[in-house]
């Protein structure tokens, strides 16, 4: 957990790494209509594995900010001028998988482990960029409530 200090508020941000390549939401397809599927319990056991680890005692309770950075690596077939501009972003990755395809699964696995449902996340921040390791970077801040104030009456 790392805390954070602006001015005279305390910001707790949870932040850790997802090894390996971003997992996509599956689709199946049956005739004009498509059929979408969760992926499969393996894949989100593998991302539950990983982030047990930095998981708080207690799922949070409050309204949370998500930022989810996807780094896929360079394919092997491009030159390393190529590589470079890649790494150095450059180069974006449009290519599939979408961003909100791999944010599903991330946040449908982390559900009940951080918070209780993902209807808490109120700001999602999506990133897709090439690295030198496929890994999914997440940041969760919870997001205080803010008491209501009573105003001056109007006189």
């Amino acid at each position: 957990m790392v805390c954070i200090s602006i001015t005279s508020q305390t910001r707790y941000m949870l932040q850790f790494e997802i090894i390996g390549r971003p997992l996509p939401q599956q689709r199946m397809r049956f005739g004009k209509q498509g059929r979408v599927y969760n992926p499969s319990k393996k894949d989100e056991q593998c991302i539950q594995w990983q982030a047990k680890f930095y998981a708080p005692q207690e799922p949070l309770m409050s309204a949370i900010q998500l930022d989810l950075t996807f780094y896929f690596e360079p394919p092997k077939s491009v030159s390393s001028m190529v590589r470079r501009q890649m790494l150095n972003h450059v180069i974006h990755h449009k290519t599939r998988p979408d961003v909100d395809n791999c944010a599903y699964i991330v946040t449908n696995a982390l559900k009940n482990m951080f918070y209780v449902d993902d209807s808490q996340i109120i700001d999602l921040c999506i990133h897709k960029r090439y690295g030198h390791q496929a890994k999914t970077v997440v940041r969760i801040t919870p997001i205080e409530e803010i008491a209501p104030t009573q105003g001056e009456r109007i006189t």
